[in-house]
């Protein structure tokens, strides 16, 4: 079984002829950074989750560089680009439908900050920061190639790609592992997991995508460790179940963390919905393996879903109507523990409650056309529509109405009735003032 080094000393660089990973499969933004930092005296490395997954024959989702360069020296060669970040800044170049984020070296042990836009102290278009930021002590933060890779969370995650001649460099052991499909704390795992509890939910997600194993030791610790979770700030939480929700093996990685006892503590609506949550997580599964986005309300609601229909069941009358106020203040008691527990967005609780609310009114075939009509044109409708879809296919509710809705839908929109049959069926996503910062991956 593969071993991490108990000290590290020089690291392993791997010469161009003896590896596989190829330029090939390095997206051309990233390349142009890359050779833009070189040619100017810096060093450059391509790190993180995109060289694991060029050494391992997969396609990155993204590019992230890393440099002796600070912020103000990469913003000036770049003016494609700005600062973001709290208490350690990074630079986001931009371009054309891609991102590539370029960090200075960093001693600093401390967790990943949370995602830009749910941050201040960014800088606008000039340069100038737009809001306060705490002042960095830039000496204290910055440091070595090799103080870098061993700040960063799992072995297969800490290699750098040398632009300047090619090779892998590997200070942590990380190769080893690779080879060896282990993940892998840097350092102890108790420790580690201690500086940032959301590292457990890292782990669990990694070992699912590349279809790793856990190093026994760092499977311990997340077992141990686990109640540290609730510790992590919500919107760190948040922004780590949207990120599972949207990667493809949704329903992989939420098996994990239910094994593993954090499910419960993270999110105990979603382990509350039993096996109904795992056929709603095979169709979030599908579309997004087919490259089609599910709006963030939609995916949060998903959750709620199968408890919902059994509040719809219990608020419907003899008559064959339903008990609004009973169903209403059922829906808050479902949704405003998590309102609170993750500071969900206004926007999208108003979305999730609106559009599960609505659902009520689609469980009968449509009898007028403005019936349809009128429901279409509400902000919230296509977060219903998309819930009502996900119950549909999961046989939370009869198809037999669904079909009959899809129906009246299709017919108004080909007559111009609605404008576009797609935006009326489709969750629309909130715009953005500016490009998230990706997650290392």
């Amino acid at each position: 079984m593969s071993t991490a080094p108990s000290h590290y000393s020089a690291p392993l660089v791997i010469p161009r002829a003896e590896h596989t990973l190829s330029r090939n499969g390095v997206s051309s933004a990233a390349l142009k950074v890359l050779y833009r930092l070189h040619r100017a005296g810096y060093v450059a490395y391509l790190v993180g989750g995109s060289v694991r997954d060029l050494l391992l024959g997969r396609r990155p989702k993204d590019f992230d560089v890393v440099t002796n360069a600070q912020p103000r020296e990469i913003r000036r060669l770049f003016r494609n680009s700005r600062v973001i970040g709290r208490r350690f800044r990074l630079v986001h170049v931009l371009f054309a439908g891609e991102t590539v984020e370029v960090a200075t070296f960093r001693a600093s042990p401390e967790p990943d900050e949370v995602p830009d836009g749910w941050e201040e102290g960014e800088e606008n278009e000039d340069g100038e920061e737009t809001e306060a930021a705490p002042q960095v002590d830039e000496n204290n933060v910055f440091g070595t190639p090799a103080e870098d890779a061993r700040r960063r969370d799992f072995t297969v995650n800490a290699l750098f790609y040398n632009i300047a001649d090619f090779s892998i460099i590997d200070h942590v052991g990380g190769l080893e592992d690779l080879r060896g499909e282990t993940l892998r704390t840097i350092g102890d795992p108790d420790q580690r997991i201690e500086e940032d509890p959301v590292r457990m939910l890292r782990a669990l997600e990694y070992m699912v995508r590349l279809g790793f194993k856990l190093e026994p030791r760092t499977e311990d610790a997340i077992h141990r460790n686990r109640d540290l979770i609730l510790a992590a700030s919500p919107a760190r939480l948040a922004y780590e179940l949207l990120e599972t929700l949207r990667s493809g093996v949704s329903q992989g990685i939420s098996a994990a963390w239910k094994r593993f006892g954090i499910l419960r503590l993270v999110f105990p609506e979603a382990e509350a919905a039993g096996p109904a949550l795992n056929q709603l997580l095979v169709s979030v599964d599908r579309r997004f393996s087919t490259g089609e986005a599910v709006d963030d309300a939609v995916l949060l609601g998903l959750s709620f879903l199968p408890d919902y229909v059994g509040l719809l069941h219990d608020a419907a009358r003899e008559d064959g109507r339903i008990d609004n106020p009973q169903l209403l203040a059922g829906l808050a008691e479902l949704i405003d523990p998590a309102e609170l527990r993750l500071h969900l967005s206004n926007r999208n609780v108003h979305q999730i409650r609106q559009g599960l609310f609505t659902i009520s009114k689609m469980r009968r075939a449509p009898e007028r056309a403005r019936q349809v009509i009128r429901l279409a044109r509400q902000d919230y409708f296509p977060t219903a529509w998309a819930l009502y879809t996900f119950a549909a296919e999961a046989k939370l509710l009869p198809a037999e109405p669904h079909r009959a809705w899809a129906d009246a839908l299709d017919r108004l929109a080909k007559n111009g009735t609605l404008e576009d049959a797609s935006q009326s069926v489709q969750p629309t996503r909130r715009r953005r003032r500016r490009p998230r910062r990706r997650r290392r991956s």
